[in-house]
């Protein structure tokens, strides 16, 4: 084994595996999203891209490379967040990722992520595995992860496949979408394409959102980031609803890989009778579509739905919620993601959190690790 420096990657070779591994700092890695964007489960969240607007926040990012010669085949990206007194907390969402050949080097990326947490003073890790994750749950218990209780990221989702023509997905639909949407457009609902200048207005229909259903924003800039980032890459799209020029709701939309997905919609509350939340949805289908995705992603459903769904292929009525039942009227397929897991490096802490798991999820701690992981 022999380690190298080229440029900002850390190289470690291991000529026995004819392969390497790179410890990349990269701000914007092209090799990593191009390899992401072409391989099964591989998602914006784990792409540098994703990383440089997580840094606004204070987030480090890290990212753990490996090649075959000159081919990447697996990584992972970690971001690396300081907790005040305590050292700091690492996330790794939907990754470690594997190419067709990479699958057997997971052993290889989970132990540069552990290098990656002592290097950082990494105190606690949450790993949410890829939704191609090719078993690495076994893998991942044998190290002494652990089932996490933090909600990080969405667990269930439904995928709308764009392969089939617009007749064959609004057949899909439940017939009230259907219904909805033709009514909004008759009513004289429009979606445009919107612009930077229209962050504003969508961070004040963000702010009313917020106010109606109690959640907390991110601040202004959060959005511009994203904007500044994924923009000059034709990644980001934000559409407007309107109702005589005046905007009704809108959406912020990621496309990465084979999929765009619904990043956050927002609602001003006010038109609710013309559905303008069913014709913008449509809208941003329509645009997937059209420009060769092979899904759209609605981000998030409730599990315990979503379970019931594939279960019994009912929801009992104290199940049902307003925002899941909505995106499951257009009639995507029901997807439940990994869960996330939790690691503790430290072996005496890790022991102590196994035997008093409850108090640790109690403490202000672990309340400091909520609000510096959760994403909404």
């Amino acid at each position: 084994m022999r380690f190298s420096e080229i440029g900002n990657l850390h190289v470690t070779s291991i000529s026995s595996q004819s392969c390497s591994v790179a410890i990349s700092h990269r701000e914007i890695d092209p090799e990593w999203d191009a390899f992401l964007a072409a391989t099964p489960g591989g998602h914006h969240v784990q792409s540098s891209l994703w990383g440089r607007v997580k840094s606004s926040l204070g987030w480090k990012v890290e990212r753990a490379l490996v090649h075959e010669g000159e081919k990447l085949v697996a990584g992972a990206q970690m971001l690396i967040r300081p907790v005040s007194f305590v050292g700091a907390i690492g996330y790794v969402a939907k990754g470690p990722v594997f190419g067709e050949s990479g699958n057997g080097h997971s052993d290889l990326v989970l132990d540069e992520i552990h290098h990656l947490a002592k290097a950082n003073r990494v105190r606690y890790v949450v790993l949410q595995p890829a939704e191609a994750d090719q078993g690495l749950d076994h893998r991942l218990v044998h190290r002494g992860y652990r089932p996490c209780s933090l909600e990080v990221a969405p667990v269930a989702t439904t995928l709308i496949d764009l392969s089939d023509d617009s007749d064959t997905i609004l057949a899909r639909m439940k017939s009230r979408t259907r219904y909805n949407i033709r009514l909004g457009r008759r009513k004289g609902i429009t979606v445009r394409q919107g612009t930077e200048e229209d962050l504003q207005t969508y961070y004040d229909l963000l702010v009313a959102t917020s106010q109606r259903k109690n959640f907390t924003v991110y601040p202004r800039e959060y959005f511009s980031r994203i904007w500044s980032v994924f923009a000059p890459h034709d990644k980001v799209k934000l559409f407007v609803a309107e109702y005589e020029g005046e905007v009704v709701s809108a959406q912020l939309a990621i496309a990465f890989g084979d999929r765009v997905t619904n990043k956050l919609s927002v609602w001003s509350g006010k038109y609710g009778k013309f559905r303008p939340n069913e014709v913008l949805y449509w809208a941003a289908i329509e645009w997937a579509k059209s420009a060769g995705y092979r899904y759209y992603d609605l981000e998030g459903i409730e599990l315990k739905i979503a379970q019931a769904l594939q279960d019994t292929g009912t929801v009992p009525e104290s199940l049902k919620g307003p925002v899941t039942d909505f995106k499951l009227g257009f009639g995507g397929e029901i997807v439940i993601l990994p869960s996330s897991k939790d690691y503790i490096p430290n072996p005496f802490v890790r022991s102590a959190y196994n035997g008093f798991g409850k108090k640790f999820i109690e403490s202000r701690f672990f309340s400091k690790v909520v609000k510096q992981i959760r994403t909404h």
